[in-house]
């Protein structure tokens, strides 16, 4: 018998091997089926013990007559045996339709069984060793691999050209060799953890069915060196993280000195990111940037793994694939619970809207970078985290970026900025509240008549515009101020 090349005996080897022409074949459910497992049962009892693609070897003493084997069958089918082998006797066909019914493999043998169980043994014995040898050896070849895709590229190698790839949990691919340009009817996706993690990076194969044990097992001898070619891109991304001068500065992206407002919409690209599919931005500052870059690292990888994080001067950022709005909610749920830690190292983290565009990188920074700025450590007022879709105005005079107005003004007071007559009922708002209340020295400011300005202001209230709540006044005035600054800019 000659084992397969995935180092394990299958059925077929069984029913095809001249080392086994004793043996007669009453019913071969799959003839693929592994033997990872012997058993010789000399009690019925015993077949309760039985685990997954075992080969069950029923003793003259267990198989008398075709009640007996009937149970053995259902037992068999209960604990997922691949197959039975019972002395050779008279066999009803009830007992082949059952074994057929069951989709369990029945064989029966004139030879002892015994003797037949000692020389299947020998035969897995051999085929485990072949298979450990071989794996020994492309482990050590992939041991050997400079860099992720070189390491990505001998798997593929050892299977037969499969596709291989580093997928994060958000489901992005991180690395990966081609893809075949017509995928195999039967192929099959093979998934490796990479760690221990609650939700861990993968190495995925996509290889055809009948090759899935051997591929599951070249994965596993390839992940130690997968996982520390990760940690030592890891520790390369956390030295680089460390330096007052920023990566964005290094590239280009950003002055020396600049901040989060000169980021351009190429971010991304600029870094060597590749971003497919929905993502969203997440952004940590602090007011200790110097000393904070190992604890915000550390920090990034616990919660979002491999990603790639940048620093600038402004703080640290990075891109999170989110396949779904339950992706990006267990994401932030795991970043809040971080929070003492956030306290701890004097973090405040901000998280953008869901983006499904390239071209709207700038913007979700931007979008994280503004609800890193109103979020706190104090525990009595904003939390350490905060999101931007949950901005509201009561949190605005923190900080308020006047290039962010008018995309802060879009999410708050949509009315407003959809009216045709936004301009004057702006001007309208501030004059009235520049001036404490009094409509008469507002009026008399922009040069109209009270019934106008009181109109105006009247309309402005019914787009959105708080003036009677006394928590929103000084925040709609410090929105307002700065939606009007933006507004009176030349366009870029």
């Amino acid at each position: 018998m000659r084992p397969n090349s995935h180092g394990l005996v299958e059925l077929r080897d069984l029913a095809e091997s001249s080392d086994f022409e004793d043996l007669v074949t009453l019913h071969l459910a799959d003839p693929r089926s592994p033997v990872r497992e012997l058993a010789l049962v000399t009690d019925i009892e015993e077949m309760t013990s039985v685990g997954p693609d075992t080969l069950i070897m029923l003793t003259q003493e267990v198989a008398r007559g075709g009640w007996m084997i009937s149970a053995a069958l259902r037992y068999a089918w209960e604990r997922r045996a691949c197959a039975l082998i019972v002395p050779h006797q008279a066999f009803t066909g009830s007992v082949i339709d059952l074994a057929e019914r069951l989709g369990v493999s029945l064989f029966t043998t004139d030879i002892d069984i015994r003797t037949l169980a000692i020389r299947t043994a020998i035969h897995v014995g051999v085929a485990r060793a072949d298979s450990l040898a071989r794996l020994h050896r492309f482990a050590t070849r992939v041991s050997l691999s400079a860099d992720i895709p070189a390491a990505l590229a001998t798997i593929s190698a050892e299977l037969e050209g499969a596709r291989v790839a580093v997928r994060l949990d958000g489901g992005a691919v991180r690395f990966s060799t081609p893809a075949e340009p017509h995928p195999h009817p039967g192929s099959t996706r093979v998934c490796v953890p990479l760690s221990s993690r609650p939700r861990p990076d993968h190495l995925v194969a996509e290889t055809q069915d009948p090759e899935r044990m051997r591929a599951e097992q070249v994965l596993a001898a390839a992940s130690p060196t997968i996982r520390a070619l990760l940690a030592e891109e890891r520790l390369s991304e956390t030295e680089a993280s460390l330096p007052t001068l920023s990566v964005a500065a290094l590239t280009g992206l950003i002055t020396p000195g600049g901040t989060i407002d000169s980021v351009g919409s190429d971010v991304a690209a600029e870094l060597g990111w590749s971003i497919d599919g929905d993502y969203f931005v997440v952004f940590f500052a602090s007011s200790s940037q110097g000393r904070m870059g190992a604890a915000v690292r550390q920090l990034w990888n616990d919660v979002f793994g491999q990603l790639p994080l940048a620093r600038i001067e402004d703080g640290w950022f990075g891109f999170v694939p989110s396949s779904d709005e339950h992706s990006r909610s267990g994401f932030v749920a795991e970043l809040r619970s971080h929070r003492l830690r956030l306290q701890a190292f004097d973090l405040a983290a901000g998280v953008s809207d869901v983006l499904t565009d390239i071209e709207h990188a700038a913007r979700g920074l931007r979008e994280a970078s503004l609800a890193a700025r109103l979020a706190t450590n104090d525990a009595l007022s904003v939390p350490a985290i905060v999101e931007f879709s949950e901005i509201t105005a009561e949190i605005l005079p923190r900080v308020l970026p006047g290039p962010l107005a008018a995309q802060l003004a879009s999410t708050l007071l949509p009315d407003l900025l959809a009216d045709p007559a936004t301009d004057e009922l702006v001007e309208a708002v501030l004059a009235y509240l520049d001036h404490r209340g009094s409509v008469s020295s507002a009026a008399e400011r922009l040069g109209v008549h009270r019934n106008t300005l009181q109109a105006r202001l009247a309309r402005a209230q019914q787009t959105g515009v708080s003036l009677s709540d006394p928590q929103s006044v000084l925040p709609m005035h410090l929105l307002l101020a700065a939606l009007k600054r933006t507004r009176g800019r030349p366009a870029d």
